[in-house]
């Protein structure tokens, strides 16, 4: 009798152990299968909302819009590639810390040959007061689109007021 007791009272011990211990277990974060792809969509919706924005900005006739939207389109594509290649450099799978400063610290110059060289062929196309407002309505809109951005994060994660 007080054999079979202690059995069950050990397999009641190790049931309950075994569910409060797999109840703790924080789940392990993974991405959606669809993941890649939806922030793919996600980018070129902002690629439509930008040229869209900018196409209302300038006021573009159609010969130059004709003209202006295939250049601009590889302007955001070479910026675009630079930008990843900086964030691949910037991930963790350099063991060597070191091996990130230098291309930390010359990111943003890769960026400035780029820009003079697209600059240079938005002239070839538009009235340099054109080229002026594109610069400014990228800016703006780049301003713009990191604040929605902020609003949304302090949206879903609220910071709890400090006494």
């Amino acid at each position: 009798m007080y054999k079979s007791a202690r059995h069950l009272f050990t397999l009641l011990l190790l049931l309950t152990i075994g569910y409060t211990g797999t109840g703790q277990v924080r789940p392990i974060f993974r991405r959606p299968p669809n993941f890649e792809q939806r922030a793919i969509a996600r980018r070129s919706r902002i690629e439509q909302v930008r040229e869209i924005n900018l196409g209302r900005r300038l006021s573009l006739t159609a010969s130059e819009s004709a003209r202006f939207w295939p250049v601009y389109r590889k302007y955001q594509d070479a910026l675009t590639a630079i930008r990843d290649r900086r964030r691949q450099n910037s991930s963790k799978t350099h063991p060597d810390g070191q091996q990130l400063i230098a291309p930390a610290l010359h990111s943003p110059p890769a960026l400035l040959p780029v820009r003079k060289y697209y600059t240079a062929e938005f002239l070839k196309i538009l009235p340099p007061d054109k080229v002026s407002e594109m610069i400014k309505a990228e800016r703006e809109f780049q301003d713009e689109l990191i604040k929605q951005l902020r609003e949304r994060q302090a949206a879903t994660n609220p910071t709890p007021p400090t006494n």
